[in-house]
């Protein structure tokens, strides 16, 4: 009995120096979470041409199922150089991180096994088209009990792309039977239209900060983006004000609309509830780079572009601008319209500022709180000039930093503080952001996402502003008319920009990236809201 145990032991011993041997000669960190894992199953997925065939040139115009897909940041996730960079980065601070991260930008990779080379090396010619039409549309809720029968390790929460995958050759959505050509079995299932889908990749953590990730959900450790947690936890999120990310994201069409390009003899295709596939978010520029960067292979030029006008019209639904201006000051609410915090997503280099400027009679501007213009920068040594925000300490940016603790910085000879290396990242420096609708500080808290380097009340859904008169606009001979307020977003900054394309040091993303930011307009912000006020009255 006890040899046997002696022999067990020193077995279980030898595999477990095995797989660590295997581990660190592969270069790959131990980053395997619950849920489908790669080749679990004997399952490939179709290529988005299976569906172009029926489901692209339908009446529906710019909502088109194929062409709002292809227009959208899902549809370019791993085309994205910004992605594309920041994950040679990663690779460098821990190598073989990159594939952690390939399993949201191309799960069809990393669910048949392509993301082993954590650099995106081997992915094919269909993994590009980001997250895919066949992975959304089999997707299970990770959990449920259906789940367990199709996975081995079910996840403990939802986030950090653990998903589990119905391997049956039927689309889950909304319908449990086609009217259009039978080309393959429709399931009738709510999780395709519900938030929790969405949170598979929008709830993510840094996985080696976790104690057991078999058990603990991914809220629970190494914030990196918390936008589903932050639905959750809203008044959008509760029963009797129930939205959806879809809500909001997969706008319906009025009337609904074609599924497919053609009728058959099983129906004519129309379907009462009909939405956009575009996953509208924030982005207007990226689109222009991937259109430069891959050479317009299998891209829509009038795709992106939708895409990107689509971004610009949805930025102006997410807030309310109120402006003051009284004894020497003028007083700007931003109100969030949103279901989660506003800006929401992955933190690094996205952010929104209050632009203030003061006019006289002509309209000129006589002093500006707030500025985006050309300034002098340093790129790898060499003098380049560069647009950014040329006074964020004089006016209100709302954003998250990250950053590494002093404990943690000595491990990786990186300096404490705010940080872009998101992979070695542990705590949060700044996230004044402004909470949505029902915030609830302990709740938000027991995610990593209470506010820090700001102070918000339970159930604040508004920040107020103060902007002094500056002395410089107190001249009689050019008086001040009007006060203008622009709140403005933008989805990478020149300091993230400039992070990627120094510290590369592997491959040519970083240089790709800035030779496409530079061509396509430098990823200028969007306007989101605009209000004025006469001084004296409206």
């Amino acid at each position: 009995m006890h040899l046997q145990r002696s022999i067990g032991a020193k077995l279980l011993l030898f595999w477990l120096f095995s797989a660590v041997a295997a581990l660190a000669e592969s270069g790959r960190p131990d980053l395997i979470l619950p849920g489908t894992q790669p080749m679990e199953h004997a399952f490939a997925f179709r290529p988005v041409a299976n569906c172009k065939l029926c489901h692209a040139g339908t009446t529906n115009g710019l909502a088109d199922p194929f062409l709002s897909w292809q227009g959208s940041m899902m549809g370019q996730a791993a085309r994205d150089p910004v992605f594309r960079a920041a994950l040679a980065v990663a690779n460098q601070d821990l190598p073989g991180s990159g594939e952690y991260c390939i399993r949201c930008h191309s799960p069809r990779a990393w669910l048949e096994g392509r993301s082993t080379a954590p650099d995106a090396s081997a992915l094919k010619e269909d993994d590009l088209n980001g997250v895919s039409c066949d992975v959304c549309h089999h997707l299970v809720d990770p959990l449920s009990e259906e789940a367990k029968k199709l996975a081995k390790d079910v996840p403990p929460g939802r986030g950090d792309g653990m998903m589990v995958v119905d391997t049956e050759r039927s689309q889950r959505g909304p319908y449990d039977e086609p009217k259009g050509m039978k080309m393959h079995g429709i399931r009738q299932s709510a999780y395709q239209g519900s938030s929790e889908l969405c949170g598979t990749c929008h709830n993510v953590s840094n996985p080696t900060l976790a104690t057991n990730v078999a058990l603990q959900p991914p809220h629970a450790f190494g914030h990196i983006e918390r936008t589903y947690s932050e639905w959750a936890l809203s008044d959008f999120a509760t029963k009797g004000n129930l939205r959806s990310c879809q809500s909001c994201h997969f706008a319906p069409v009025p009337g609904g609309g074609m599924a497919m390009k053609r009728a058959s003899n099983y129906g004519d295709g129309h379907r009462d509830y009909f939405v956009s596939h575009n996953a509208v978010g924030g982005s207007t520029w990226v689109q222009d780079a991937v259109y430069r960067l891959w050479s317009h292979r299998d891209l829509d030029r009038a795709a992106l572009d939708a895409g990107k006008e689509h971004a610009r019209e949805f930025l102006k639904t997410a807030a309310a601008l109120g402006v003051q201006a009284r004894e020497g000051k003028v007083l700007v609410t931003i109100t969030n319209l949103t279901g989660h915090k506003l800006p929401t997503g992955y933190p690094e280099g996205r952010r929104m500022w209050l632009n203030v400027r003061f006019l006289d009679k002509d309209s000129s501007v006589i002093y500006e709180y707030g500025a985006y213009g050309e300034t002098n920068a340093l790129l790898s040594g060499t003098q380049v000039q560069v647009p950014t925000l040329l006074d964020p300490t004089t006016t209100r940016v709302y954003e998250c930093k990250p950053g590494i603790s002093q404990s943690r910085c000595a491990k990786f000879q990186q300096s404490p503080g705010p940080s872009f290396h998101f992979i070695l990242n542990d705590l949060i420096t700044k996230d004044n952001r402004i909470p949505p609708r029902g915030f609830r500080n302990v709740a938000f808290a027991e995610h990593l996402a209470a506010p820090i380097g700001a102070t918000y009340a339970d159930g604040q859904y508004w920040d107020v502003v103060e902007f002094p008169f500056p002395k410089e606009i107190k001249d009689p001979a050019r008086p001040v008319v009007r006060v203008e307020v622009r709140l403005m977003y933008q989805s990478v900054s020149w300091e993230y920009l400039k992070f990627l394309v120094e510290q590369n040091h592997t491959d040519s993303w970083g240089k790709k990236l800035y030779e496409a930011w530079t061509a396509t307009g430098k990823c200028a912000p969007s306007e989101m809201a605009v209000s004025a006020r006469r001084l004296g009255g409206d």
